[in-house]
């Protein structure tokens, strides 16, 4: 029998269960992909009554709550992209009434060239507000950090979802208890007072992820039978 050589052995097996795995996670993103779109397109709608519903909703869980929004601090983060063109996204920041907590609403986006302070302006009265439940914009690098300052409206390159929490908390809960919700409300195009919003996520298909699996278990097999055509040519 012959001997077959252990690096290239422990090599070819290492290969296969990396594109097992591969094929595998690829299977596991279908299915929460899969989800996602299912929340995407479902139109029930939870009233908010307590703040743990907040942490336990899904993503892009539709949601209502009735408070009213707060002039200030505002946030403008800027460069974002819509239909190719430059422009903010606007967070103003959201009492839930009976509740002792804050959320940020994003109340949609503004090109460059219409943008300016006056437009942030709303009113604060108690309404009924509904939108998607969404986690904090992302940035894949960030260049340095955001210095923010105490004004009521203020630009920012990218959202540090610490930071932007640690100045709600202390402008708005310095007076009364109250929490910041690590949530992001993206306020429904049907509620008054935002501005152009249109919450479609770009995402991979389901079944791309699929296809993609179903490459990695191929070329897994394939290698299997390489490596058993090699070995008997020794």
């Amino acid at each position: 029998m012959k001997k077959i050589p252990l690096i290239p052995l422990i090599i070819a097996i290492a290969m296969v269960i990396l594109m097992i795995n591969l094929g595998f996670w690829q299977l596991r993103r279908a299915a929460e992909k899969q989800e996602l779109l299912t929340l995407l397109t479902d139109e029930n709608i939870t009233r908010v009554h307590v703040s743990s519903q907040l942490e336990e909703l899904p993503r892009y869980a539709n949601v209502e709550i009735h408070g009213e929004f707060l002039s200030s601090p505002q946030f403008i983060l800027e460069n974002q992209i819509h239909n190719k063109e430059v422009g903010v996204h606007v967070f103003t920041p959201f009492k839930i009434s009976g509740l002792d907590t804050i959320i940020m609403v994003n109340r949609g986006w503004i090109s460059n060239n219409q943008f300016n302070n006056n437009l942030t302006k709303i009113q604060s009265k108690p309404e009924l507000i509904k939108g998607k439940l969404n986690s904090s914009p992302q940035v894949g690098l960030r260049l340095g950090e955001i210095k923010l300052k105490d004004l009521d409206i203020q630009n920012v390159t990218y959202y540090e979802e610490d930071k932007i929490n640690n100045l709600l908390q202390q402008k708005l809960c310095s007076h009364s208890p109250c929490e910041i919700s690590p949530n992001i409300l993206l306020l429904d195009e049907s509620v008054p007072g935002g501005f152009k919003r249109e919450w479609h996520p770009v995402i991979m298909p389901p079944a791309k992820h699929k296809a993609y699996a179903l490459q990695w278990f191929g070329m897994s097999f394939v290698l299997v039978i390489v490596f058993i055509f090699w070995v008997r040519k020794l």
